[in-house]
């Protein structure tokens, strides 16, 4: 698909925002919706359109056409820590989630692309590893608004526009940051902040095996997918890079002299398997950023207060 109109939910957050930039820069027109931008959100989508709008509010507020319409927008944060019920939780996602389907309904795009998450999984449902053919079994609120979306999306769109489901899995890169929908961060800007303060750093139990993509490969890869008919069910949609918490620690520990590796926990919460990318001939020859090289970029900036 050539460079058209994108309008993309969530666009102030750690993906959204990502994907704003990254399409920006392929020269797409972007419509940037979201809650509230911070300095640094308006900064970076200065060339964007940017739209202050709650897409879960009565009634649902007026957005532009687009050619292709992205849905990042997500609360992951846990309900408890968010301070509200399972019930409210998920609401908070498919209220905005059913408002974007409408809103594409009436419009009708050429593609509309629902960002889904390997969240969908638990950690027995990899056989050994989670791969397309694993079906998912999570039943927190944030999976059940994540497994529900993969099929309304579709279901509402059918004979309107194109339906991609993209599954998403462990991300890293720059501008990550806790923000009230995404209060956890990734392991790796983790490790970064503990290496930053001279704190060792702890793979998880059982030092576990999981895949991690950068950010900013992601706007890059959806165009691709883009140009293309969309797949049946969902796309895992990620880098070949697997390593085990140690080695992602040594990654960090070789770019911050000085930091230490601790053994991790002999018992601990079990964790899940990598999602393994889906094989698309779209993304053959893609040029995804190799850990090392990504992480290493990472460390060489200032952590975030």
């Amino acid at each position: 698909m050539s460079a058209g109109r994108v309008l993309i939910t969530g666009a102030a957050g750690f993906v959204g925002s990502a994907l704003a930039t990254g399409f920006l820069a392929s020269r797409w027109q972007v419509a940037a919706v979201d809650r509230a931008f911070d300095a640094s959100a308006r900064t970076r989508l200065s060339g964007a359109d940017r739209i202050r709008a709650d897409l879960g509010a009565d009634p649902a507020p007026a957005l532009p056409s687009a050619d292709v319409i992205i849905h990042a927008a997500a609360l992951t944060t846990d309900p408890a820590e968010a301070g509200i019920t399972c019930a409210d939780h998920l609401g908070a996602n498919l209220a905005p989630l059913l408002a974007i389907l409408r809103h594409a309904a009436r419009s009708a795009p050429s593609a509309f692309v629902f960002l889904s998450s390997s969240g969908v999984f638990e950690p027995g449902d990899g056989d050994p590893d989670l791969t397309d053919a694993c079906t998912p079994t999570a039943r927190t609120p944030y999976a059940a608004a994540k497994r529900a979306g993969e099929l309304l999306a579709p279901a509402a769109l059918a004979g309107v526009c194109d339906v991609h489901v993209v599954r998403l899995g462990h991300l890293y890169g720059p501008h990550e940051m806790p923000r009230a929908s995404r209060m956890g961060l990734s392991r790796v800007a983790r490790y970064r902040a503990d290496a930053a303060a001279g704190r060792p750093l702890i793979p998880a139990a059982g030092d576990p095996r999981r895949e991690w993509t950068h950010v900013d490969d992601l706007a890059p890869a959806l165009t691709r997918l883009l140009a293309g008919p969309p797949r049946a069910g969902a796309v895992h949609l990620c880098a070949p890079a697997v390593l085990r918490d140690s080695e992602l620690a040594a990654i960090v520990a070789a770019a911050v002299p000085g930091t230490r590796i601790a053994p991790a926990p002999e018992s601990g919460p079990p964790a899940k398997p990598p999602m393994i990318a889906s094989r698309l001939a779209a993304l053959d020859g893609l040029a995804w950023t190799a850990p090392r090289d990504g992480i290493a970029a990472l460390c060489r900036q200032k952590v975030p207060a």
